[in-house]
């Protein structure tokens, strides 16, 4: 299915979503200085095939997003990440991360955002390869239903040019993980839809909060 044969209706209620999510996170602070990125694939879906809403570039020509509807903040881009119609906007920087993650998991829906606590844990355990997460209950919002079992959240080295990290990306992939993380950058985090997206990223971003913190816990020995 070509973007001409979406449903306007089912277009509309894609930039409604992206565009509520938008400002739900950024209430949060999860989208420090206009960065961050969301998406969510609309139509039908082959892996070199399909099409995504994303949010916008806002550094670039931040005057015509002033001026516009909040759904201007968001573009109908190609398998390519390239927009589907004319437009003098940018969608995001990300954009050919959001595509690569699609091709690769078929999901329906990705979210980017850079908060403290990934930042840290994506420094502190690089060398791991992955932050480790076990024994907490919120696992099971992203398919772990063992608690006991431990698993470790993708952590993909990041690197200046674009290129580099798309590259990395499909070998850096754990098909029990909806997410990876960038070192010292952020989280991607995906789902059927944008509501299994932002669930899996709540999920993911209170564990990593409880592991910082149990970090800085005196052992049991020692008194206060």
């Amino acid at each position: 299915m070509s973007n001409g044969d979406i449903p306007w209706e089912e277009k509309v209620t894609a930039l409604d979503a992206v565009n509520r999510l938008r400002e739900e996170f950024l209430a949060r602070g999860w989208f420090p200085a206009s960065s961050g990125s969301l998406s969510v694939r609309i139509g039908g879906w082959a892996p070199d095939r399909y099409t995504f809403a994303v949010t916008v570039d806002e550094t670039e020509r931040p005057e015509l997003l002033e001026e516009s509807s909040l759904r201007a903040g968001v573009l109908f881009v190609d398998a390519a990440g390239e927009p589907c119609e004319p437009t003098r906007l940018k969608p995001s920087p990300d954009t050919p991360i959001h595509a690569r993650i699609y091709r690769l998991t078929g999901c329906g829906a990705i979210v980017h955002v850079h908060t403290a606590y990934n930042n840290l844990l994506s420094e502190y355990f690089n060398a791991d390869g992955g932050v480790p997460l076990k024994d907490n209950e919120l696992l099971k919002s992203i398919g772990i239903w063992e608690t006991s079992t431990e698993i470790r959240v993708p952590i993909l080295p990041n690197a200046a040019e674009l290129s580099t990290i798309l590259k990395r990306i499909a070998g850096g992939l754990d098909s029990r993980v909806p997410a990876f993380l960038l070192q010292n950058h952020g989280i991607y985090a995906w789902g059927s839809g944008l509501r299994e997206a932002k669930r899996h990223l709540e999920a993911l971003e209170f564990m990593f909060e409880v592991l910082y913190r149990s970090l800085l816990l005196p052992s049991k020995g020692r008194h206060i």
